[in-house]
């Protein structure tokens, strides 16, 4: 299935299994299913398929807890569509909520990552930043605005639609 409403890929492998889908099998068994989350056993592993990318934290962490070091995460990717020959990519709508102190750094940040600024709230206590970005520009978007923050920003990330691109995807694959 396409499940274009996940965006965001990322796939995991055991490095001690030289049969990646018995993995991938044996865990979709213990993972508790989600609206924003799919889970696929493939020959590569298991790979999981998400809204946005912070909903990959609780099953990873549960992967991390039972494997360890054997557990093999790849980074999460973008999942980009094609339709008629042309490449879309996903855009995401963004909310943060931050101290004024951090406003400028955390929207200095979305501006480098290709954002437009869609409205923008300050009071004495709170600031909130509403934006669209594509999402190959988010990845890793909640370390870098935990970073500006000092760990005290909040944010949400998710799909508004499809737009189509100028050149072929980054990693060169559309499905």
């Amino acid at each position: 299935m396409m499940h274009s409403e996940f965006p965001v890929e990322r796939l995991v492998q055991l490095a001690s299994n030289p049969f990646q889908i018995g993995f991938a099998r044996q865990v979709m068994r213990m993972l508790v299913p989600s609206d924003l989350i799919v889970y696929e056993a493939t020959r590569d592993g298991l790979l999981m398929r998400t809204q946005n990318e912070d909903a990959l934290a609780v099953p990873t962490a549960l992967l991390r807890d039972l494997y360890h070091d054997d557990l093999v995460l790849l980074p999460p990717r973008v999942r980009y569509m094609s339709l008629g020959n042309r490449p879309y990519e996903p855009i995401m709508l963004l909310r943060v909520r931050t101290a004024p102190r951090h406003l400028d750094a955390v929207r200095e940040d979305l501006v480098a990552r290709e954002a437009t600024l869609l409205e923008e709230h300050a009071r004495p206590s709170v600031c909130v930043l509403r934006a669209e970005a594509p999402l190959r520009k988010l990845l890793g978007y909640g370390e870098a605005l935990a970073k500006l923050s000092e760990g005290a920003a909040l944010h949400w990330i998710w799909l508004d639609r499809y737009a189509p691109m100028t050149s072929p995807p980054p990693d060169g694959q559309a499905a």
